[in-house]
C-alpha cells in the first residue's frame, strides 16, 4: 500500500462512525491517573487496574517509588452505578510490584495477572502469575513456569480461553523470534501444564507492537491493539476471525472505538452487545496524560413493540421478528453442493464486514457520474444499516430466547434460506441450506452452548423449522448494478430470514 492509499484508507476509517454509544466511566472508577484492563464478571463485580500516586503532587514523576499499580474491584448495581472501588487483598497487590493487567478462567476461581518491576536501566520487566480462589479468598500467587516467563523478556496481558477441545493462554511478550517489538503469543494448557508458546503469526503480529489480546469464543474472534496495522491514532483496536495461528484479515474496529490517541484493552461482556476499553483520548476535564476506562454498547435495533416491565418475553421475541441476515456471494463454502457447513454465522458476518469497501468499489464498475455515486451510496447504506443491524438483532434475540427457555416457555421459529438468481436452481437450494446451517452452528455455540441440548433434541421448548427456498425471483431491477454479484439486489437476495412459525 502506497502512502497515498494509506492516507485515503485512514480517512475512510476515521469518517465511518459505527452505531455504538461510548461513555467514560465515573470518578468512582476513573481517577486523575490511569485506569485500564477492566472486566465485568457474571455476578456484576467490576475488576480493573489502576496506576496511582500516593500524593497528587507526584503526578509528573511517572514510575517513581511513590507510584503504585493495583488491581481493584467495584460492584455494578441494578441502577447501573459503580460502587466505591476497593483494592484486592495484599497477597494479590504486593507493594513490591506493579500489579497489572489480568484475566479469569470461566469459573472465575483462577486469576492470572501481570507483575512488573523496574530494571536498572528504568525499563519494566514483567512476568505472569496466577492465584486460585480458596474458601478464604485468593491464595498466594505463584509465578508461571519459565516456558511462559522466559528469562530476559517481559510477559504480560494474559487472556485465558477455555474451549471444548483445548485451553489456550494468549499473552504479550517481547521474547526472541517474534515479528518485532511486542507480539501476541499463545500456549496450549494441558493438565495445568503450559506448553511452549507459539507466536500468533504474521497476520496478527507486525514489526511494531501488538498488545492487549481479548478472544471472544462465541465469535471465534481475536480483538487486540496495534501501533503498526493501519490505524488513525497511536494504538488502534483491531479484530481478526480465527484461532491460535490461523487468522483472517485484520480489520480496524473504527470510530468510536478508535481515536487519534491510544485505544486498547478492548473486551466484551457476556451479552455480546456491550463491553469496555481504555483510552487516553481527551474527554471533558481530562487530558491525554493518562488512560481512562470507557463503556460501550451497540445500538439495539428498534422494535415495533415498546419493551416495558409489563411486556412478556414472548412479546419481546415477536416484536423483533422477522430478522434478516445477509451473506457474501456464494458463502458459506463457495462452489460446494453440500447442504451443511462447519462455519457459523458470526464468522461469516465478520468476513462480510471486512469486505465492505471491496463491495462498494465493485458495485460501481463500468458506471460514471451520478449513477456511480448513487449505486455506491446504496451499497454502503445497505451494508451499514441492513447487514450490521441484522447481526445486532440476532445477538439480542439469542438473549431473549435463553430467557424464555429458562422461564419454561415454548418458542417456535422458522428459518428460511435464499440466494440470488445468478446460479441454477439446484445449486441455489444447496446454498440456501448451507446458509441456514451456518445459523444453526451459531446457535450451537452462542451463550456458552446453552441451546445445544434443545437443538439436539435432549431438551424440549425450542422448535426450529428450516425452509431452503433457493433463488429469489424478481420481475424488475431496482439498481443500475443489480445484475452483478456486487449489486444491491443480489446483496438483498443472499439471506436467511428468522420468522414466527
Amino acid at each position: 500500500m502506497t502512502d497515498a492509499q494509506r492516507r485515503v484508507q485512514q480517512q475512510y476509517i476515521a469518517q465511518d462512525t459505527l452505531p455504538v454509544d461510548v461513555q467514560r466511566l465515573p470518578r468512582t472508577i476513573n481517577s486523575p491517573f490511569s485506569e485500564y484492563a477492566s472486566h465485568l464478571s457474571p455476578d456484576s463485580i467490576f475488576y480493573f487496574t489502576s496506576m496511582r500516586a500516593d500524593v497528587e503532587e507526584d503526578y509528573d514523576r511517572f514510575f517513581e517509588t511513590s507510584w503504585y499499580c493495583y488491581l481493584y474491584q467495584s460492584r455494578l448495581d441494578e441502577d447501573g452505578d459503580y460502587r466505591k472501588a476497593e483494592a484486592l487483598p495484599v497477597n494479590i497487590n504486593n507493594h513490591k510490584w506493579f500489579n497489572s493487567n489480568f484475566c479469569f478462567n470461566d469459573q472465575h476461581d483462577r486469576l492470572i495477572f501481570t507483575r512488573c518491576t523496574k530494571s536498572g536501566d528504568g525499563e519494566l520487566q514483567c512476568s505472569l502469575w496466577q492465584s486460585e480462589k480458596g474458601r478464604k479468598g485468593w491464595e498466594k500467587p505463584k509465578l508461571l513456569p519459565k516456558t511462559i516467563n522466559t528469562p530476559n523478556s517481559s510477559n504480560m496481558q494474559p487472556c485465558l480461553v477455555e474451549k471444548e477441545s483445548y485451553t489456550a493462554l494468549y499473552f504479550v511478550s517481547n521474547r526472541e523470534h517474534g515479528a518485532g517489538g511486542l507480539d501476541i503469543w499463545y500456549s496450549i494448557v494441558k493438565d495445568g501444564n503450559f506448553n511452549a508458546p507459539i507466536n500468533a503469526g504474521h497476520v496478527i503480529n507486525t514489526e511494531g507492537n501488538e498488545v492487549t489480546p481479548f478472544y471472544c469464543s462465541d465469535e471465534e474472534c481475536l480483538y487486540f491493539s496495534s501501533d503498526e496495522h493501519l490505524g488513525i491514532g497511536g494504538y488502534d483496536i483491531f479484530y481478526s476471525s480465527g484461532a491460535l495461528s490461523q487468522w483472517g484479515e485484520v480489520t480496524n474496529m473504527g470510530v468510536p472505538f478508535n481515536s487519534a490517541y491510544n485505544d486498547f484493552y478492548f473486551n466484551l461482556n457476556r451479552d455480546g452487545l456491550s463491553g469496555y476499553f481504555s483510552s487516553n483520548r481527551p474527554d471533558g476535564d481530562t487530558d491525554t496524560c493518562c488512560n481512562d476506562i470507557y463503556h460501550f454498547r451497540w445500538h439495539q435495533a428498534d422494535s415495533t413493540l415498546p419493551v416495558s416491565a409489563d411486556t412478556t418475553i414472548a412479546e419481546r421475541i415477536a416484536s423483533m421478528l422477522p430478522i434478516t441476515l445477509y451473506f457474501q456471494n456464494d458463502y458459506p463454502d463457495p462452489r460446494s453442493m453440500s447442504d451443511t457447513t462447519d462455519v457459523h454465522y458470526a464468522m461469516l458476518y465478520r468476513q462480510y464486514v471486512e469486505e465492505i469497501k471491496h463491495y462498494v468499489e465493485e458495485a460501481g464498475q463500468g458506471l460514471t457520474g451520478d449513477t456511480l455515486q448513487q449505486v455506491r451510496e446504496e451499497i454502503a447504506a445497505f451494508m451499514r444499516d441492513s447487514v450490521a443491524t441484522g447481526y445486532e438483532r440476532l445477538v439480542l434475540l439469542t438473549h431473549y430466547l435463553k430467557e424464555a427457555l429458562e422461564h419454561g416457555d415454548t418458542v417456535a421459529v422458522k428459518i428460511s434460506g435464499y440466494a440470488s438468481p445468478l446460479h441454477h436452481s439446484d445449486y441455489n437450494r444447496h446454498l440456501s441450506s448451507r446458509r441456514i446451517a451456518s445459523l444453526l452452528n451459531y446457535l450451537h455455540q452462542v451463550e456458552g452452548g446453552y441451546f445445544e441440548p434443545y437443538l439436539n433434541g435432549q431438551k424440549s421448548g425450542l422448535s426450529i423449522t428450516t425452509d431452503p427456498q433457493g433463488a429469489v425471483l424478481h420481475s424488475f431491477s431496482t439498481s443500475a448494478s443489480s445484475e452483478t454479484v456486487f449489486g444491491l439486489q443480489a446483496a438483498k437476495d443472499r439471506k436467511i430470514v428468522i420468522s414466527e412459525r
